[in-house]
């Protein structure tokens, strides 16, 4: 005769055994998080916009990655509004380096560039020498955080002068800018190949592309213009093997 299970018993095992596995594969999946930083100025804080926490290209790339069913990534927005990478700028980058220890992130990604082309008052374009070491040393303080990390630096957005409702005094500034803005590019490119990063061209999709731009301002892109930005970014970190499902 078959030996009479006890259900009850047997019930309070298989309880007993199907927590231990939730538990374990729930803290697998939560180990498996890969965190994105998206590092630099009011570009990545989302300037501009009405509703920058959803709307702002870091937010809009977290729902796109989700979209696309890239689902254990987690981006955070470090941008702050007029710095530099340039440890002279103030304000400047440099802080966000005991917050990214904090995130410890896994992936970071670098839009640095548009306020280094600021001369006077500010005096940052006339720093501009100490524009590589700097970027080189912000790379090493990364790697510090985590020698794995995969790093992307981009260059700056082009500055784009037939963006509509502009004076004639903003227009007499970015023309005396944008230029620096393609130096930065080449310089940015540079960096890339000496410290064995990935290197992002934003300078020329954004080239003439008014209809992306906000009206008055030239720089700072509009809502659509932060979507296509974090399309741009996402179809990098796919093609690029970056991001994986």
């Amino acid at each position: 005769m078959f030996k009479r299970i006890n259900t009850p018993k047997f019930s309070s095992i298989f309880s007993l055994v199907a927590f231990v596995l939730f538990s374990f594969f729930s803290h697998f999946v939560k180990a498996q998080t890969i965190r994105i930083a998206c590092v630099g100025n009011s570009i990545t804080a989302g300037a501009r916009l009405t509703q920058p926490l959803t709307e702002s290209y870091p937010a809009v790339l977290s729902s796109i990655l989700k979209q696309g069913q890239y689902l254990n990534y987690e981006t955070k927005n470090f941008g702050i509004g007029g710095a530099t990478i340039l440890r002279f700028g103030t304000p400047n980058l440099w802080p966000l380096i005991d917050s990214l220890q904090k995130f410890k992130p896994d992936i970071v990604i670098i839009k640095a560039g548009t306020n280094e082309t600021v001369g006077k008052p500010r005096l940052n374009w006339e720093h501009i020498s100490e524009f590589e070491k700097d970027y080189s040393d912000y790379i090493s303080q990364i790697r510090k955080i985590n020698p794995d990390c995969r790093i992307v630096i981009c260059s700056p957005l082009d500055m784009v002068i037939q963006t509509d409702g502009l004076s004639s005094e903003r227009i007499a500034d970015l023309s005396g800018r944008r230029p620096r803005i393609w130096e930065l590019r080449k310089r940015i490119k540079k960096i890339a190949r000496d410290e064995q990063v990935s290197f992002m061209d934003l300078t020329k999709p954004f080239k003439g592309k008014a209809d992306l731009m906000t009206k008055s301002d030239g720089v700072h892109p509009n809502r659509e213009g932060y979507h296509y930005l974090a399309s741009l970014v996402f179809d990098y970190l796919v093609k690029s093997k970056i991001v994986l499902k």
